[in-house]
């Protein structure tokens, strides 16, 4: 055991991470020297300091990337900067010097979620213990608060969502203790989650105030998300008690590719929606299979919906349909049931497997779409 007291808040951007924070610092911790000012959209304040966030923005700088980026950073990845170990010194150096003026400190940026592999080697350098605080939204209210503040498109934020809790699952060591708070668990019982917290931090403090407020709620709603991956949904539900395919998400490059170019640069959009066009011209005259109940198959539904005679997933089962986009997607099997000319797959990085699987229900051509739109 160190006399030193480390607890790192780690949660998406809109879900409550700078609220939680709030009660750590009450609780006696020091949230650094340079906190982040409040703004329009937390006027609160953040509980950041802005030491760190700079740290973790250069190093993101340093790749190329921003903190909205749509890429799956590996620690492989991160240690391809020409930033990293200068960074990294950096980082220890003003974390020793806060524990050298307080033995109790908290740290947040819902940056430190996608580059947990350099703060995990900081932390390493550092002689403290350290303390998790995990803290989850609804996904659906949190992509709302993100389209709202940053103007990003639904499926953007939720592949965002996606790439954060991924990245705490996969590289959150499981020997750090960690305690996850619900957000929607503070609206409705704030005292408790603060005495909860109290008993796993191990400091004693009295609840002065409450300091939930009904502006902070953020667009809130609860219905499950009705975009992304059937496959993610299960993370977005589960979180953190979840596993992560890596080979999935890396499969996703292309995909993240045309997010990218088609919500964070306008001046793309026109050519992204042309391509779309494009592709549905060429099967408008034909009887189409949708397989997969993906944002991809999406792009097409009102293009083609007088084209498509049935869509199907292999989530859906006999018993249980798939409704995504306005659309019910059956089991792969009830194709062989439908007349059809054309199977068109918004799975993707599988297409090996994906069409050893089709051929042995169907055999009309199969094409992919991450072949006809997207362009590493």
């Amino acid at each position: 055991m160190s006399e030193n007291q480390l607890t790192v808040v780690l949660g998406m951007h809109r879900s409550g991470t700078s609220l939680v924070t709030s009660f750590v610092e009450a609780m006696g911790f020091m949230c650094g020297k340079y906190p982040m000012k409040p703004s329009k959209d937390n006027p609160n304040g953040y509980w950041e300091d802005e030491k760190i966030v700079a740290i973790n923005d250069n190093l993101l700088a340093s790749l190329g990337y921003y903190w909205y980026s749509l890429v799956w950073i590996t620690p492989a990845r991160l240690k391809q900067s020409d930033r990293y170990e200068a960074l990294r010194t950096e980082a220890v150096s003003y974390l020793r010097e806060l524990f050298a003026e307080h033995k109790k400190v908290a740290l947040k940026d819902p940056r430190m979620c996608i580059l947990l592999p350099f703060w995990v080697e900081v932390f390493s350098a550092i002689d403290a213990d350290i303390n998790i605080v995990l803290v989850k939204r609804n996904a659906e209210s949190t992509a709302s608060s993100l389209v709202k503040r940053d103007h990003l498109d639904y499926e953007y934020a939720s592949q965002l969502i996606y790439l954060h809790w991924a990245s705490i699952v996969q590289f959150l060591p499981s020997s750090y203790e960690r305690f996850l708070i619900q957000y929607e668990d503070v609206k409705h019982n704030e005292k408790a989650v603060r005495e909860s917290l109290m008993i796993y931090l191990d400091v004693v403090s009295c609840v002065q105030r409450l300091l939930f407020e009904n502006d902070l709620e953020h667009h809130a709603v609860t219905t499950e998300p009705n975009y992304g991956f059937c496959w993610q949904g299960k993370m977005l539900r589960d979180f953190p008690n979840a596993e992560v395919d890596e080979s999935r998400i890396k499969s996703l490059k292309h995909f993240y590719h045309a997010l990218n170019v088609a919500y964070l640069h306008p001046m793309h959009q026109k050519y992204v929606i042309n391509e779309i066009k494009t592709i549905a011209d060429i099967f408008k005259y034909e009887r189409v299979v949708l397989y997969g109940a993906s944002e991809l198959t999406s792009l097409l539904i009102g293009q083609l919906s007088d084209s498509i005679v049935i869509a199907v997933d292999r989530a859906a089962t006999e018993e249980q349909d798939v409704k995504r986009y306005g659309f019910v997607f059956q089991p792969p099997q009830n194709l062989a049931e439908v007349k059809h000319d054309v199977i068109l797959v918004g799975v993707t990085g599988r297409q090996s497997e994906v069409s050893s699987y089709l051929r042995q229900l169907s055999s009309k051509p199969i094409v992919f779409m991450e072949t006809l739109l997207f362009k590493p």
